[in-house]
Order: C-alpha cells, then sequence, then structure tokens
C-alpha cells in the first residue's frame, strides 16, 4: 500500500486538478502545496457541469445532503481521457464497479483510506456528453431568463421530459412539449409532423430536460440536422429551480400540436 507523500509525489505530475468539496483534503492541499494549481467546486453535484474537464479529479467527502454516488459521478464526467480520479472511501466504496473505474491502490490516512483510480480507454457516454457540448449553445438558468425577457430575441424552450416529469416538478411558462424519443421527428420538417412552433432552422431553441445530460445529446442531434441556433439548459429543470425561477403547471402535451 502506497504512503501518502508517495501518493502525492505520483499525483503532482498532474498540472492541475479539480477537487469536488471543499479543496480541504489531504490530497487538495498536499498538491496545492507541490504546485498543483487546483480548482474548487462546490454544489448541487448534478448540476454541476463544467465547460471542460481535468487530468484529475479529487472527490471529498460531501456534507450530510449530497449523496456520495452523485459526486463520484460528477468526477466520473469531469475526468479526460487518460485521467485519474481520487476518492475518499466511504463516499462510493463500489466505485470501481459502479463507474466503469480501476482501481490503481489504496492509502490508509488517520484510519480512512483513500482510493486511486483510472478511467477506461473506450468512449464513455461522459465523452460523448462532453462533445456534445462542445458543439451546442449552452446557456445557465439567469442567462435564460433573461433572454426570455427580450421581445426580439426570445428563444423557444422545448422541454423534452416525459409527462410525469411536468406533471410532478412543473414547466417553463411558454415552452413547448417535445418528449427526447420525439425531438429529432417532430422538428425537423422532413417528417411531415413539424410541431407548429418551429418554423425554421436558424430558430433559437434551447432544450430543457431533468438534468441537462439528455438535452445536450438531442440538441447535437438537431445541429446534425441542420438547426443553426440551438443549445441546452445546463443543469436542466433541477437548476432552473434551485435558482429561484418560476415553474408553472403544463397546460398541454406533446400531443397538442
Amino acid at each position: 500500500m502506497t504512503s501518502l507523500p508517495a501518493l502525492l509525489d505520483e499525483l503532482s505530475a498532474h498540472d492541475e486538478a479539480l477537487a469536488l468539496g471543499s479543496g480541504h483534503s489531504v490530497i487538495a492541499e498536499g498538491l496545492g502545496r507541490r504546485g498543483t494549481a487546483v480548482a474548487v467546486v462546490n454544489g448541487d453535484w448534478p448540476s454541476v457541469q463544467l465547460p471542460r474537464r481535468y487530468s484529475l479529479v479529487i472527490v471529498e467527502p460531501p456534507d450530510g445532503s449530497h449523496d456520495g454516488a452523485a459526486v463520484v459521478h460528477c468526477a466520473a464526467q469531469h475526468v479526460a481521457p487518460g485521467g485519474e480520479i481520487v476518492v475518499m472511501v466511504g463516499v462510493d466504496d463500489g466505485a470501481a464497479e459502479r463507474f466503469d473505474l480501476r482501481e490503481h491502490g489504496r492509502v490508509d490516512v488517520e484510519g480512512s483510506q483513500i482510493a486511486r483510480y483510472a478511467r477506461t480507454d473506450r468512449v464513455t457516454i461522459h465523452d460523448r456528453v462532453f462533445a456534445a457540448r462542445s458543439r451546442i449553445r449552452r446557456v445557465t438558468p439567469d442567462a435564460l431568463a433573461a433572454r426570455l425577457l427580450l421581445e426580439d430575441d426570445a428563444p423557444t424552450i422545448v422541454d423534452t421530459r416525459t409527462a410525469t416529469d411536468r406533471g410532478r416538478f412543473g414547466v417553463i411558462a411558454g415552452s413547448i412539449h417535445v418528449p427526447r424519443t420525439l425531438v429529432e421527428w417532430h422538428l425537423d420538417p422532413a417528417n411531415g409532423y413539424r410541431h407548429s412552433d418551429v418554423t425554421s432552422f436558424d430558430q433559437p431553441l434551447v432544450l430543457v430536460c431533468n438534468g441537462g445530460y439528455s438535452s445536450s445529446l438531442a440538441a447535437e442531434n438537431l445541429l446534425d440536422l441542420g438547426f443553426t441556433a440551438v443549445g441546452d439548459l445546463v443543469g436542466g429543470i433541477r437548476a432552473w429551480m434551485a435558482a429561484g425561477f418560476e415553474v408553472v403547471e403544463p397546460d398541454h402535451s406533446h400531443l397538442d400540436l
């Protein structure tokens, strides 16, 4: 089993790292002293969707309001191909099996263990989502709320969630409903059943799902079909509500075209 100083020496080969948590773990602080630039991010983990990835991600113990698996999931989506994840054991003890990671050893620190993982070499769903996001125009809840106030530049919001989720959590006022399974069909005019609110390939569109993941993939597909101003809501409806913006009860379904 590797010692903590030896682990820090090896990890300091990374010029940059991302710490998910407070940034005060022995790994984050130890790397900082060795010259690694450590970016610290905390928050609602499903809604944390950064525009870049890192070769090293440090998963710190979450507070009682966060699910450890959600933090590891956040790490998995932000680690670049060939990168590493360092996890405090107990955050998610099944990280290797659950997130398709390869364990590279553990270190005992004051009665706890730190596990070191490497991500798989294959193209993962996180790679696909990151590639999609590099092409589309993502928008934050604050930015979307501001754009909705502009008469000439307000985008059409395409809610891709199920009718069940729309009923449970509410919808953004003025949005249209096109379930994820029908997005490409109901927006491409070649289908013959195009949604009546979508009239141009250049029309600004913002896709919304629960957490901002499936909407990224759907938005990229629309780019491939010829749409030029399509993006999605960072963090989805979850982030919209967490930011304090209003939702209303749905008054239509995708069948009301």
